[in-house]
Order: C-alpha cells, then sequence, then structure tokens
C-alpha cells in the first residue's frame, strides 16, 4: 500500500528526517518520493515549512496505526495527514512542487 505523509516543522533542528526515516525502516517502509517546503526568500528567512512524503509499506492496518501513532510522537513535526495519495499527490512529489494548477479529472 502506497501512503501519503505530510507534516508541519515545528521546532526545526537536526535529525527530524532521520527520526522519520528511522521509524520507516523499522517497519520496512520503502520511501519513493520525499519534499520539503520552505518559506521565506531571503537565505537567512528560509524555514522548513512542510515535510511530504509517498512510502510504500506492507499493507495491515495495525501496522498503518503503529506506524501513524509513532510518527505522531516526534515532537519537532506536527503529522497533519496519513491517506492514501492522488493523484496531485503524486505529480507534487515527483516535481516538487507546492501546488499543481489542475483537477484530478485533467491529470
Amino acid at each position: 500500500m502506497i501512503l501519503y505523509i505530510e507534516a508541519k516543522v515545528i521546532e526545526d533542528k537536526p535529525g527530524i528526517l532521520a527520526k522519520i526515516t528511522s521509524m520507516l525502516a523499522k517497519h520496512n517502509a520503502n520511501i519513493l518520493a520525499f519534499t520539503t517546503g520552505i518559506e521565506g526568500i531571503i537565505p537567512s528567512e528560509v524555514k522548513p515549512q512542510t515535510i511530504r512524503m509517498l512510502v510504500n509499506i506492507e499493507e495491515k492496518e495495525s501496522i498503518i496505526s503503529q506506524l501513524s501513532e509513532e510518527l505522531k510522537s516526534i515532537k519537532e513535526i506536527s503529522v497533519t495527514n496519513i491517506r492514501k495519495p492522488t493523484s496531485i499527490d503524486v505529480v507534487n512529489l515527483k516535481y516538487g512542487l507546492e501546488s499543481v494548477i489542475a483537477s484530478e479529472t485533467e491529470i
């Protein structure tokens, strides 16, 4: 099963992505696509805002709910979404876009 995971960065510090990827590895999840969104234009003001990823994981509801709870335990992020991806999600992550101006039916 492929899952779309989205999280907001609450506290930007080293090791956040390592925590996320180690949790995913523990569940034998394969990261298919990954992107981060940023805010700010001036380099000194640029801060991570969102983390988005597509993950291929064994299709068992217990594993998915357990992974969801574990990701929510990372205090530096706030998980906003864990669900099956839409075609818009796949395009956004593939090309590193924050948004695509197209409807699901146009793709």
